[in-house]
């Protein structure tokens, strides 16, 4: 919980680790800002806001018929 440069507390990696004893520590110590050698932040995948082959709302009709 501490950060191994600055001796204060990291910033926290998920809701579960806000707790009463981490503010306490928080006020006490302070938070760290240093960027030091804290945990990386685990990587996630962007959120997927599209569905695969898409959604057309207005398809124009493709003529394939040959002109002469």
């Amino acid at each position: 919980m501490l950060c191994l440069t600055c001796q204060r507390v990291r910033p926290a990696l998920s809701r579960t680790d806000y707790t009463a004893d981490r503010a306490r520590l928080i006020v006490l110590r302070g938070l760290c800002t240093c960027g030091g050698l804290a945990a990386p932040a685990p990587v996630t995948a962007p959120a997927r806001t599209w569905r695969p082959g898409g959604v057309r709302k207005h398809v124009v009709p493709r003529n394939d018929t040959p002109r002469p």
